[in-house]
């Protein structure tokens, strides 16, 4: 019988965190130190920082510089995780970038498009099917891939190779969710409303957009992904959960 949700304790259990040197990323690496996991934090920039709140939580670590379109430098990446720890449990699918948000459609370019649409949506693929094959030997793992109130709605401040990826994104959540069953891979996707980060600070964001009258930080979005990273959803697969302070409500 497969595992019963319980507590969240990940005690030992090895994160593979990607976009990890600041906003979201920082702060889940951070969140899922403090739960007990050791943690591999990727970034195309140093870490310096996610290090240090990591060594302060007394977790082991290794730290990774790489192109997450780069195939050979996500597997490589992989492999040292799993020679230094022999599994990896928890994929936090992080990386990604914002692009430009205020042209109209026709003033976007190409290269704009393949290059937002190949970082956020391949660069998922690709750190995924990496791991993929190591969490079905191991007997499962915990997924969990970064998208969008974007991709829900169609944005309102975002542009529209990002509302593309970030639903690209939910789709692929989708199908990995259903492809990973039989396995006991579980993967799930957050969508976040407005949240204040250094990828944002220069985006027209106001408290006043949200319903529960404040910005979203990264703790809000990191609690939510220690929840789906851990035994505490183990009856949870397949979802995007919206983390929006009542923006969107279905």
């Amino acid at each position: 019988m497969k595992d019963i949700s319980g507590p969240i304790d990940l005690t030992g259990k090895v994160a593979l965190v990607t976009g990890a040197s600041r906003g979201i990323g920082r702060t889940v690496a951070d969140a899922l130190a403090r739960e007990g996991s050791n943690i591999a934090v990727c970034d195309v920039l140093e870490c310096t920082d996610t290090v240090a709140d990591i060594q302060k939580r007394e977790q082991e670590y290794l730290e990774f510089r790489f192109d997450i379109l780069s195939k050979s430098d996500v597997h490589n990446t992989v492999s040292e995780v799993i020679k230094k720890w022999g599994r990896i449990d928890i994929l936090i699918n992080n990386a990604g970038i914002l692009g430009e948000s205020t042209k109209e459609l026709e003033e976007y370019t190409e290269d704009e498009w393949d290059r937002l649409i190949q970082v956020n949506l391949k660069g998922t693929f690709l750190v995924t099917q990496a791991v993929w094959p190591y969490m079905k030997k191991n007997g499962g793992g915990k997924i969990v891939c970064m998208g969008s109130i974007a991709g829900r709605v169609g944005g309102v401040l975002a542009g529209p190779h990002y509302c593309a990826s970030k639903g690209g994104i939910h789709a692929f959540v989708k199908w990995a969710a259903k492809n990973g069953m039989k396995y006991g891979i579980y993967v799930n996707g957050i969508a976040p409303g407005p949240i204040a980060t250094p990828m944002t600070e220069n985006e027209p964001y106001r408290d006043e957009m949200v319903p529960i009258g404040r910005l979203g930080r990264p703790e809000d979005i990191a609690e939510a992904v220690v929840f789906l990273a851990s035994q505490a959803s183990n009856f949870i697969t397949g979802k995007i959960l919206d983390v929006n302070g009542g923006i969107l409500m279905v």
